[in-house]
């Protein structure tokens, strides 16, 4: 074998790999144990003894909590795993986890130094199992009914108790006890295998197809299957067959000579060691017997052919509830733009702190995660991709997508993405206008999380990570390096502290958060209904007030969830209130918030939601020229923002930007990470919408593909456990009709009576100072295509009107700071004239 001093790609088999981490943890070779076994982790993600690995290293790197965090992980799937519990004995946990341990090591035949202390349950179950390895299950019974009595709340007992049932092939109670011990115990991944056997038998194809799926994805090699199936069990076909990855590793010397590889001439000619006996390794004591006599003579050989038919049916319904795919974080961003802007240097720096964070997402349970890079021929080939030979959003989207499909054929699919890099690195996505106001186009990052044509709801979370204008790189590395920081603290001290203040007010108030609203007058009603989500309406701040026209500094830093529902402009960096027509006389737009207000102190919001119009719009700014670039350059980890003109209600209901906030921020409060929260409220958006009215109106698009995230999409306000996270996708809403009221031809224009038109400006006017300047269009509504972004002056295709809609648009011009700008007031009218709806621009 040639130069294993220094780095060698290979490819490896599962035994010799484990031959390999035996050998270099001998040598206490210990950070080649961790890449080694993140790579296989990265590959075959439900390896558990692979897991295991992984939490010796992190023990003997002097990491206990990481360790004891990944064998809880491992235990809650697997109580069975003897090793596991011996390992997590040797760690800095209270005595009566200990004395659990000691117990579970002795039921399943470990040794124990002081037997006299264990409880009377631990050498009962210890009997148990010899009971059944000698055949003895009537004993075994027995003796299981009676542990029963004084001991139900460890997983380990039932798993003996159903395992003792299932061997007596007592059908009528197998079914029974196994959805009762599921229920209780939902993780282990015994008592899905066998209430998925029984639900076959019962013709309950696709709930069993779903609990397979899941022993797959948390069972990569199959030990559990095994342990209780037998190796050759019936199901066997649903494992991967072969057990091997590619390796870039420096391999350590000693390692090189225990496995005999110094005297071999090529590496290829390295056995590849069989899986049924190399991989057993460490788990080979504490097989439990068991013939495949003992699957239900009901399911027998069948099941095999049977269970084939039905997997090839389900693969075909994409995106269904019972996608097995396995998520995958997707880092990406373009070589051409990164070296643009900030040149090959500073390339190479961001790339090395993205591949750590690839590597922190790899390491924890229940998510895999990419570097992609389609313009860079390293990263490009790993999955096969066209080559991309010019920087457009079109183009990078055909990338994600074949990235998708690429991780489709190993079993994974993209979980939650994450963009590197503004506009000019990774262009967003032009899309047409489906109002008839002045924004020529909509900036979204929508098409990049949709796998088809259907922008409005997004496949997956979605976040983005932007910098300033200009060759300096610091803005987007900070952000980066938070990322990375963040992902590798995933339960520091301070966290749970944080965590357990937070659980306590709760508890005392259950709208206690830290937070608040800052609204502009003239809607502060919509604005306290939205924030109601979040505390006490007294906790929103109001522009003008009567008193001040600012909010007072240390609320815009200390607090850790900031409302803003204010006026913003394109070319402008602050936001702006607006006087309610019952406040005292002044100025009409105030000032509210500028970037100077927002202090690099040390202190920063964690999450950040603005409804301004052009609030995420930071093309061609630094950070003094906008509030969203100055919330990021502090340290807030996610603001979500409009890029263009966004549109709320003027009281409830809720609508539009209005509703979209208040269902992330129930999200956020329900432990959702953000870019599942800002997902999530697109979806409930659109069906809440569809309810309502029918169909999806101008503004109710707009809103859907205009608001962006900034940050990392896996940021969490409350932290919770990855492996809860691995949601499968929804499906998106199967029927999304569209209207529009864009003119098409001159046809589309209508005429309404005066009076009416003299009632809509009555009701507006407390809303748009000055209306009697508005320009003024009616328009009739008419059906788009299913699922599609209304556009201007399509006459391809015939139009459909809605039968008695029409939209009233005023554009009226104000006077901000100086500058001219327009407020849009959007109003659908029946054909009695009849306001179904109101809108007013942010």
């Amino acid at each position: 074998m040639e130069s294993h001093n220094s780095t060698h790609k290979m490819l490896i088999s599962r035994g010799t790999a484990i031959q390999m981490i035996v050998s270099a943890l001998h040598h206490g070779k210990i950070i080649f144990v961790r890449e080694l076994v993140l790579s296989w982790l990265g590959k075959f993600s439900g390896d558990l003894e692979m897991q295991y690995f992984l939490a010796k290293t992190y023990q003997m790197e002097g990491h206990p909590e990481k360790a004891i965090e990944i064998i809880n992980e491992v235990l809650a799937v697997d109580p069975q795993y003897v090793e596991a519990y011996i390992l997590k004995a040797e760690l800095p946990i209270s005595n009566k986890e200990k004395d659990v341990c000691f117990a579970s090591i002795h039921a399943l035949g470990g040794n124990v130094q002081e037997k006299r202390s264990l409880p009377m349950w631990s050498p009962a179950l210890h009997a148990v199992g010899k009971a059944i390895s000698t055949e003895r299950f009537d004993d075994a019974a027995q003796l299981v009914y009676r542990i029963l009595s004084i001991q139900q709340e460890i997983p380990l007992v039932s798993l003996f108790h159903l395992q003792t049932v299932y061997l007596q092939q007592d059908e009528n109670t197998i079914l029974k006890l196994a959805e009762m011990y599921h229920k209780k115990w939902p993780r282990v991944i015994a008592t899905k295998m066998i209430l998925a056997e029984k639900k076959l038998e019962t013709g309950e194809e696709e709930e069993a197809v779903a609990l397979l799926h899941d022993c797959v994805s948390k069972d990569s090699v199959g030990i559990v299957a095994r342990r209780w199936w037998g190796d050759q069990h019936n199901f066997l076909p649903l494992w991967p067959d072969q057990f091997e990855i590619n390796i870039d590793l420096q391999i350590p010397k000693e390692v090189i000579f225990d496995l005999g590889w110094n005297v071999l001439p090529e590496p290829e000619l390295i056995e590849r060691i069989d899986l049924g006996k190399g991989s057993e390794s460490i788990n080979s004591n504490r097989n439990i017997e068991k013939n495949n006599k003992y699957i239900s003579s009901a399911v027998g050989k069948e099941v095999e052919k049977e269970f084939e038919r039905i997997n090839e049916k389900l693969k075909n319904k994409k995106g269904s509830m019972f996608d097995g795919r396995f998520p995958t974080y997707t880092i990406f961003t373009t070589k051409t733009g990164l070296v643009k802007e900030y040149g090959e240097q500073t390339y190479q720096v961001i790339l090395q702190h993205l591949r750590q964070i690839q590597l922190l997402i790899k390491s924890k349970p229940g998510w895999d995660s990419v570097l992609c890079i389609p313009d860079d021929e390293i990263y490009r080939k790993e999955f096969n991709l066209t080559p991309v030979k010019t920087i457009d959003a079109g183009t990078l989207r055909l990338s994600i997508q074949e990235l998708d499909s690429a991780l489709s054929k190993r079993g994974e699919r993209i979980g939650a993405l994450l963009i590197i890099g503004g506009d000019e690195i990774v262009p967003f996505h032009r899309l047409p206008n489906p109002t008839d106001d002045a924004d020529e186009e909509v900036f979204s990052d929508n098409p990049y999380s949709a796998m088809d044509g259907n922008y409005f709801v997004p496949d997956w979370p979605t976040g983005r990570l932007v910098g300033e204008v200009g060759s300096d790189a610091g803005l987007l590395i900070q952000q980066i390096r938070s990322v990375q920081q963040y992902h590798a603290q995933p339960k520091s001290v301070k966290r749970f502290w944080e965590y357990l203040l937070r659980s306590i007010l709760g508890m005392i108030n259950q709208k206690t958060t830290s937070s608040f609203g800052y609204t502009a007058s003239v809607w502060k009603r919509s604005s306290i209904a939205v924030y109601k989500t979040l505390g006490d309406s007294k906790n929103v701040f109001i522009s003008p007030n009567g008193k001040t026209k600012k909010l007072p500094f240390n609320f815009i830093n200390e607090k850790e969830l900031g409302y803003y529902n204010l006026h913003g402009m394109e070319k402008e960096s602050g936001w702006y209130g607006q006087r309610d027509f019952l406040d005292p006389p002044g100025d009409d737009y105030p000032v509210a918030l500028i970037p100077e207000d927002i202090k690099n102190n040390g202190k920063q919001p964690k999450i950040v939601f603005t409804e301004a119009c052009f609030g995420a719009h930071v093309f061609g700014k630094n950070e003094t020229e906008s509030n969203a670039l100055k919330f990021l350059s502090v340290g807030t980890p996610i603001v979500v923002g409009s890029t263009c003109t966004s549109y709320g209600s003027i009281t409830t209901p809720l609508i539009a930007a209005d509703l979209l906030s208040k269902i992330f921020w129930q999200n956020i409060r329900g432990g959702l990470w953000a870019g599942e929260a800002l997902q999530k409220a697109k979806l409930s958006l659109v069906q809440e919408m569809m309810k309502r009215q029918g169909y999806l109106d101008g503004e109710d698009q707009k809103t859907l593909i205009q608001f962006v995230l900034y940050g990392d999409p896996f940021f969490a306000y409350e932290r919770s456990d990855y492996q809860k996270k691995r949601v499968n996708p929804f499906e998106k809403t199967p029927q999304v009709k569209t209207v529009s009221d864009l003119q098409q031809g001159q046809e589309d224009t209508v005429s309404i009576p005066s009076e009416t038109i003299a009632q809509v400006k009555s009701i507006l006017m407390p809303y748009l100072p000055g209306i009697e300047h508005a320009k003024l269009k009616t328009n009739l509504l008419h059906y788009g295509e299913m699922g599609e972004i209304s556009t201007k002056g399509d006459q391809s295709r015939s139009i459909k009107t809605v039968r008695d809609r029409v939209v009233v648009t005023l554009q009226n011009p104000i006077n901000i700071n100086k500058q001219t700008s327009f407020q849009i007031a959007r109003v659908t009218l029946d054909s009695k004239g009849k306001i179904l709806k109101t809108v007013v621009s942010r």
